[in-house]
């Protein structure tokens, strides 16, 4: 599985690095993730998902379609999951993705905003339960097994809006809206339950080349 997801990447990296040669804009994106997930059924009020910072980064490529209107795509890594406290109890997990967002997006006078889906690919990550002051640290395991700790895939829509403090620097705000139940697919077949990724990134952009 490991090996899959390392072939995807490299694969989606050729493809992008590819594509920004064409782009009137390329760029870096990094920033801050705040993180925390949607489940189904709620758990207990005592039993509450609390966010957890992480972070995002990665290249961007934009290619516009007409003055103000064009199509963004990006590459990057993003850290995302949840905590979890309860009496005497504490879970944290941390999953990374390999995401592909793609906006459609509007630009005028330095103001920026885009809306479109984007696709995770899960890397790597660990989870901690820390019970009564004993700390167990794993790494996560991405799969459809029943004994894995998350879905491969992760899909959602995205939003940001920004604006551009410096012709090639923008600073945005974005919300992940989680449209995937990341739960096992097996584990799925045994449980009803849902959990949904949800992120609120603020990030930084510079671009190298076409900034307005």
């Amino acid at each position: 599985m490991k090996k899959s997801f390392f072939w995807i990447g490299a694969i989606l990296m050729v493809f992008f690095v590819q594509s920004s040669a064409f782009a009137q804009r390329f760029g870096v994106k990094a920033g801050l993730n705040l993180a925390n997930i949607a489940s189904d059924p709620d758990p207990d009020p005592k039993d509450i998902f609390k966010t957890v910072p992480t972070f995002n980064v990665g290249g961007l490529a934009e290619f516009d379609f007409t003055e103000n209107m064009g199509i963004g795509v990006g590459l990057q890594l993003a850290g995302k999951g949840a905590r979890l406290d309860e009496t005497g109890v504490e879970a944290k997990f941390n999953p990374i993705y390999l995401q592909i967002p793609v906006n459609v997006y509007y630009r005028n006078s330095g103001f920026y905003a885009g809306v479109g889906p984007y696709i995770g690919f899960g890397l790597f990550g660990q989870t901690s339960i820390e019970i009564l002051g004993e700390k167990e640290t794993n790494d996560i395991e991405f799969g459809n097994d029943i004994d894995d700790d998350f879905s491969p895939i992760d899909f959602g829509l995205g939003l940001e809006a920004g604006y551009h403090i410096l012709p090639a620097l923008r600073v945005s705000v974005s919300y992940d809206l989680g449209l995937m139940n990341i739960v096992p697919k097996d584990y799925q077949d045994v449980e009803d339950i849902s959990i949904k990724n949800n992120v609120l990134g603020i990030s930084v952009a510079w671009f190298f080349t076409g900034a307005q």
